[in-house]
């Protein structure tokens, strides 16, 4: 196992949670859409997102 696969699953991993939280992800463009309870936000897991290359936006559109 290299440290590609061990990277890959931690991307997925943390997703998981942050999913989990409310987040939503677009893997193509690299997006993750903020929760909109800002309760459920997670600074030091947006922090790592942020280090794997992805961007931040709110949700702008009522579901």
């Amino acid at each position: 196992m290299g440290t590609e696969d061990k990277q890959m699953r931690k991307e997925r991993n943390l997703r998981y949670q942050m999913r989990k939280k409310g987040y939503q992800f677009n893997r193509e463009q690299r997006v993750a859409v903020l929760p909109e309870d800002s309760k459920n936000r997670s600074v030091v897991q947006e922090k790592r997102l942020r280090a794997l290359g992805y961007d931040f936006q709110y949700n702008m559109f009522q579901i």
